[in-house]
């Protein structure tokens, strides 16, 4: 892992300060300056708020990836929830959730024709 080369890859992509950073993650300036040079690592949740800043993924923060944008989801905040609602239906109940939502589905394109 060399969390440090891609903290001051997306530093300079930025146009930001390793001051300024520290300052809108509210973490110490020596301490980030650690990640940095690769002297300390940081903890998880400190890797969720980097990658969360940057607009990235923490896999691409640890340098697992060389793909800094993050996967769009296909799926908008109603789907995602759906899809919630379905993982945890029994597996016997599931094809009865999935003839409702067809019932639902049908009975809007009938009464638009």
């Amino acid at each position: 892992m060399d969390i440090g080369n891609q903290l001051r890859n997306l530093l300079e992509q930025a146009g930001i300060t390793q001051k300024q950073l520290a300052k809108d993650l509210n973490i110490a300036a020596t301490t980030l300056n650690g990640y940095v040079q690769n002297r300390r690592q940081p903890d998880a949740k400190t890797v969720i708020r980097l990658a969360s800043y940057f607009h990235t993924t923490t896999d691409y923060i640890y340098g697992i990836t060389t793909i800094k944008e993050p996967l769009s989801s296909p799926y908008n905040a109603q789907e995602r929830h759906l899809v919630k609602i379905f993982r945890g239906i029994p597996e016997d109940k599931r094809p009865l959730y999935i003839e409702t939502g067809l019932a639902f589905s049908n009975s809007g394109r009938k009464k638009k024709s």
